[in-house]
């Protein structure tokens, strides 16, 4: 926070946890809001509101195996086929 109580900068760390009861092998699909989407879209524009972008940066992040990293990479969609049970999608 700056000295006027401006935000300058906020960072948040965890974890999505899943826990997947699906039968045969559903592809599932995550879109976030990831702000490298967001200007390379040209969206910056329209994801904001009173000028302030609503859009995050992602960094360091590690994904389960189930993932498929090339979508991520092109698109920034999760897609996955879910391993039965509770796991950790993404970190």
């Amino acid at each position: 926070m700056s000295q006027n109580g401006t935000l300058l900068r906020s960072d948040v760390t965890g974890v999505i946890k899943m826990k997947a009861l699906l039968t045969g092998m559903p592809e599932c699909k995550f879109g976030l809001n990831d702000k490298l989407l967001m200007d390379r879209d040209g969206g910056a524009s329209s994801g904001t509101r009173r000028g302030k972008s609503q859009a995050v940066e992602l960094e360091d992040c590690a994904f389960h195996r189930c993932v498929r990293l090339r979508t991520f990479d092109t698109d920034r969609t999760i897609t996955f086929v879910p391993p039965d049970g509770e796991f950790e999608l993404m970190r």
